[in-house]
């Protein structure tokens, strides 16, 4: 039997900041993928995928790969960063390292962010300085003091990280 995550259930706590971490695999990332194409497909909703860094985006055009056999009858294609589906624009894939340069731009579509594996496994990458000020002022950008969701996932790998600390988060036993 296998479980995977649910997050329609973090939904209806109805946060503007949700914090997911769970064993990898578990489906986090593609439960997230799913939400977001679901709403553009419905309700024409775009969302925001962030990385920390642009190396992290360099597959960024397998983005669908595992999750477009859901849709049947929908086109799914990515554009340099932007992903595509049924020609249209439902989501751009983002650096949260280079997104000091995004700050002229304008989101009014965007109903979400999904900031995927925002907690670093030791040695691999490290924190941004002042990483989560960044995160706020990114945040700021897309709202435009509009209600957008942000989900940040991760996995179980350590509970020591800037947003934890930030935002003065302790997990429960």
């Amino acid at each position: 039997m296998s479980v995977f995550y649910d997050g329609y259930k973090t939904l209806t706590y109805n946060a503007l900041f949700n914090f997911i971490i769970g064993n990898r695999g578990s489906g986090k990332t593609y439960w997230a993928k799913r939400w977001a194409i679901n709403d553009f497909i419905k309700k024409g909703e775009q969302f925001i995928y962030l990385r920390r860094y642009k190396t992290e985006l360099r597959t960024i055009k397998n983005f669908f790969a595992d999750i477009s056999q859901e849709f049947p009858g929908h086109d799914f294609v990515v554009k340099g960063n932007d992903l595509m589906i049924d020609g249209e624009k439902a989501g751009e894939a983002m650096a949260l390292s280079t997104s000091k340069i995004m700050k002229s731009n304008s989101y009014p579509k965007v109903t979400k962010i999904i900031f995927d594996e925002f907690i670093i496994d030791k040695g691999v990458y490290s924190y941004l300085p002042n990483e989560v000020e960044y995160y706020l002022d990114l945040y700021e950008t897309i709202a435009r003091m509009r209600d957008v969701k942000s989900f940040f996932l991760a996995n179980a790998i350590t509970q020591t990280n800037p947003y934890f600390i930030y935002f003065n988060i302790e997990l429960p036993y």
